[in-house]
């Protein structure tokens, strides 16, 4: 059957469809990321990385979405390839740490969690590591102290227990 609204051959869009296509944007980082829409975010760096326009710290911000979204090995790889790159941001490491972390890799976290700037994060990071059994190595108090309930350390690192409760 024949449409009068839309043309069987040829002819232009009709008005409504024109509007539509105007009306959209591509969104901007910023705006997917204080939505939390992090799957939205990592088309758009993931379609500016194949385009060319990629900015630098894209590594950091796809692994960010990624680990937000629970893909911990995928942000694991674009975390670890930001560490390869030259003058990369000091707060890869940290985030390195946390994916680690979350991957069971406690040795690779507490690694990564020295090699990063101090910060509320990284302290976080080694308090819970204290609480997986990785003793820290700065560390003159062991497992046997604390049960015994001795809550001072003498070295005062960020990575002891007793250390960051005293």
């Amino acid at each position: 059957m024949l449409s009068r609204a839309k043309p069987a051959v040829g002819g232009d869009l009709p008005q409504a469809d024109k509007r539509k296509k105007k009306g959209r944007k591509i969104p901007k980082l910023e705006e997917l990321l204080s939505q939390r829409d992090f799957t939205g975010a990592i088309t758009l760096l993931e379609f500016k990385r194949h385009v060319g326009e990629q900015e630098e710290d894209t590594n950091l911000w796809i692994g960010y979405c990624a680990f937000h979204l629970g893909d911990y090995k995928r942000a694991l790889e674009e975390y670890e390839n930001a560490t390869k790159e030259e003058n990369c941001n000091p707060e890869v490491w940290v985030n390195l740490a946390c994916t680690y972390f979350f991957l069971g890799m406690y040795k690779q976290a507490e690694a990564a969690g020295f090699k990063a700037p101090k910060s509320r994060l990284q302290n976080r990071l080694l308090f819970h590591l204290a609480h997986k059994g990785i003793p820290c190595p700065q560390c003159v108090c062991g497992p046997v102290l604390l049960q015994v309930g001795l809550l001072r350390c003498v070295s005062r690192s960020p990575g002891c227990l007793p250390s960051a409760n005293s």
